[in-house]
């Protein structure tokens, strides 16, 4: 775990957890470029630019919607009595799926307005979304947030974060472990399973892309896949920033309660381009016979 990079002495520390999430960043927008010049067949030859021009925008869109989440989720705990605290975003705080809803609803808009079929675009960039939340999990790692529940000393994944980190000033606030202690207990290295489990989302997104039969497949593969992930992931989840609630007697996170929701939008969506797709190729008449 290192959480700062570069300490340029004191006057400004350059953290680990950016610098993942930028790298991630750019690395897909240059692997969602080079997809959009190997489908581009317009005339202009210009759908590189603009995937280039619209993640430019997503990055925008995603920080907003991830920080927008955070604070719904944590407005009691931080943000009610002090709410300039919102703008203070180099403190930290923001959620996946606020900057991933933030981003899709931008993408869409964005697509309708220079009227590009926003299915045929996701299929393009969403392979980079799971690389990218790859990287930014190994950011997290660094960081010491998104941390797991308590595990066995003898666990083979379990990991234990240092004083200085996020999740050991946590467990100090919230009374799990003394002020000063040097580590936090064992706990589940739930970072680099999600950042294991998103690398294997990045290829399965990329075998998906290459042998879809409608635009959108790739996407919506992803929107039933990474669900399943994160919902799994969320039970050895141990932070509480995420905000957990009761349903049903069950305790369950925000993340869980949207991963249902987006699981669920993504099966109905796969059945109407399906159907879609079923009634365009009954109605192009049959070749004739040659």
């Amino acid at each position: 775990m290192h959480p700062v990079l570069i300490d340029f002495f004191g006057f400004f520390k350059l953290h680990t957890y950016s610098v993942m999430v930028a790298l991630g960043f750019l690395v897909g927008m240059q692997l969602a470029a080079r997809e959009a010049r190997r489908v581009d067949f317009t005339e202009e030859k210009k759908e590189d630019q603009f995937i280039l021009d619209l993640t430019f925008w997503i990055l925008l869109a995603a920080i907003v919607g991830a920080r927008i989440l955070f604070v719904i989720v944590e407005w009691d705990e931080r943000y009610s009595k002090d709410p300039l605290k919102i703008l203070k975003i180099w403190e930290g705080g923001l959620v996946f799926y606020g900057g991933f809803i933030g981003a899709v609803l931008f993408s869409v808009f964005y697509c309708l307005k220079h009227k590009r079929n926003f299915f045929f675009v996701a299929d393009i960039l969403i392979p980079s979304v799971a690389l990218g939340h790859f990287f930014g999990r190994i950011g997290c790692l660094a960081a010491g947030c998104c941390w797991g529940t308590a595990v066995d000393p003898d666990f083979a994944f379990g990991i234990q974060f240092p004083d200085g980190s996020i999740a050991h000033g946590s467990m100090e606030r919230n009374g799990i472990i003394p002020y000063g202690a040097d580590f936090t207990p064992h706990v589940h290295a739930v970072q680099l399973y999600e950042a294991f489990g998103e690398l294997m989302i990045f290829f399965v997104l990329l075998f998906v892309r290459a042998h879809k039969r409608f635009h959108g497949q790739a996407l919506l593969a992803y929107l039933v896949i990474y669900p399943i992930l994160r919902t799994s992931l969320e039970f050895i989840r141990g932070d509480k920033a995420r905000g957990v609630y009761e349903v049903f007697g069950l305790a369950v996170s925000t993340s869980q309660i949207i991963s249902v929701a987006v699981a669920a939008t993504a099966v109905v969506l796969w059945g109407v381009l399906v159907s879609r797709r079923v009634k365009a190729s009954a109605a192009t008449p049959a070749a004739a016979p040659s």
